[in-house]
């Protein structure tokens, strides 16, 4: 829905010689003519055009209408809005904004990271125009943020996790607050596959960026069929394998144990020529063993990591806060955790690396590129500050351009440690 000011509110006396019907349908026909004159005024049309949807060829355009046209034609001669445009080529100058003067400087102005090398490879065969995406289960489907932010600017997201049937989701209460992060325990809540292909498909091909679908379920049959099902909708471009949430009964098992990571993995390669990214869970006893695992089952990439088991206690009801007792931890406060794991698993991987946990500025997300991850995800942080992914955007723009890079895949891994030639 396209955004409206706030109307100012307009008390409407009711004329006590007419009823009651006749005085609030009065009232209702005044609301009626406000809201076409508002239609009016946004759209430069006059209040036939407004009622009817369809031009008035007679009608001289407006001062508005003719600024408003005139810089559409004006980005479409320079190539069209910057979501449109193939990425521009690199020069030893690239990192350098537009000079003043240049018609590209407004767009530059609107969008910092126009003009700046931020294209990344995500997984095998997945490449994104920048490394910032959303993370499962705090972005919704994506449709719900595309009226808050302009979500064409993201380098993808993933949508809430998906499973072969409806899920409710868990017991209330579903998340408590804690120092510098929330424990969740939302359990899953979707309409299962079937309807999200339905309802999210179209909507997904218009947003203008690329869909990942986080899947979920309880056996490896249950993973092939969300995959089977979501096969050929609008939009999606890879699959992220949710092996490690901790709010469902069961859910940790093929996360904690290589084997079973390696036999999903497996199976919805055989199903999809999509890539397939596995999200990796921090509760694994060596979640370095289950990356490997992963990896030689086929992994197009790996996201590290899902949230940390904890809890809270109520101590006035000496209860657990969490409806199911216990729940997943995120944000700032397992960022360095998230961290050490990333750089843990870049040296003992060659796919690619999504880094989360925490990541709530372009600074946080230096830190897990510098670590080895070739992108990031934004999670909890957007339910602070819907915004937060774009200004990750704009903070990994800035530095690219400050620091004189060509692309921002300079400082991807510079913090590892040198590999061996012989490996």
């Amino acid at each position: 829905m396209p955004w409206r000011r706030f109307r100012k509110k307009v008390e409407r006396s009711i004329d006590v010689s007419k009823s009651i019907e006749e005085s609030l349908e009065d009232a209702a026909n005044g609301e009626e003519q406000e809201d076409l004159t508002e239609l009016a005024e946004l759209d430069a049309a006059n209040i036939t055009e407004a009622a009817t949807g369809e031009p008035d060829d007679d009608r001289a355009p407006s001062e508005l209408g003719t600024r408003l046209r005139d810089a559409l034609e004006t980005e479409e001669q320079h190539g069209g809005l910057p979501s449109e445009r193939p990425p521009a080529r690199r020069t030893s100058r690239s990192h350098e904004g537009p000079s003043e003067g240049d018609p590209r400087a407004a767009t530059a102005a609107r969008y910092p990271e126009f003009g700046v090398d931020l294209n990344v490879q995500a997984a095998r065969g997945l490449r994104l125009k920048n490394p910032v995406m959303t993370a499962s289960g705090t972005f919704g489907q994506g449709v719900e943020y595309a009226e808050l932010i302009d979500v064409s600017r993201l380098g993808a997201i993933v949508n809430k996790g998906t499973t072969p049937n409806p899920r409710p989701g868990n017991p209330q209460y579903r998340i408590a607050e804690t120092p510098s992060g929330i424990l969740n325990s939302i359990g899953l809540e979707n309409p299962g596959a079937v309807e999200v292909a339905r309802r999210y498909g179209k909507a997904w091909a218009e947003l203008g960026v690329p869909v990942i679908v986080n899947v979920a379920g309880y056996s490896v049959e249950d993973y092939v069929y969300v995959v089977h099902e979501m096969t050929g909708t609008p939009g999606v471009v890879a699959y992220e394998l949710n092996v490690s949430c901790p709010n469902v009964k069961g859910g940790m098992l093929f996360g904690c144990d290589p084997d079973l990571a390696a036999d999903v993995t497996r199976a919805v390669k055989a199903e999809t020529d999509l890539p397939v990214i596995v999200k990796l869970t921090p509760n694994a006893p060596d979640v370095v063993a289950v990356a490997r695992a992963c990896e030689e089952a086929g992994a197009d990439g790996l996201t590290a990591i899902n949230t940390v088991l904890g809890m809270r206690i109520d101590t006035k009801r000496r209860r657990p806060m969490l409806g199911t007792g216990s729940g997943g931890l995120s944000g700032p406060a397992i960022r360095p955790i998230a961290v050490h794991i990333t750089y843990q698993i870049a040296q003992a991987v060659s796919i690619p690396v999504i880094g989360a946990g925490g990541v709530t500025s372009a600074q946080d997300a230096l830190e897990f590129l510098m670590a080895g991850a070739s992108s990031v995800q934004v999670g909890t942080a957007t339910f602070a500050d819907p915004l937060a992914p774009i200004r990750v955007i704009e903070g990994l723009a800035a530095y690219v351009r400050e620091q004189g890079l060509g692309s921002i895949r300079d400082v991807i891994g510079v913090a590892l440690p040198p590999r061996d030639p012989a490996e």
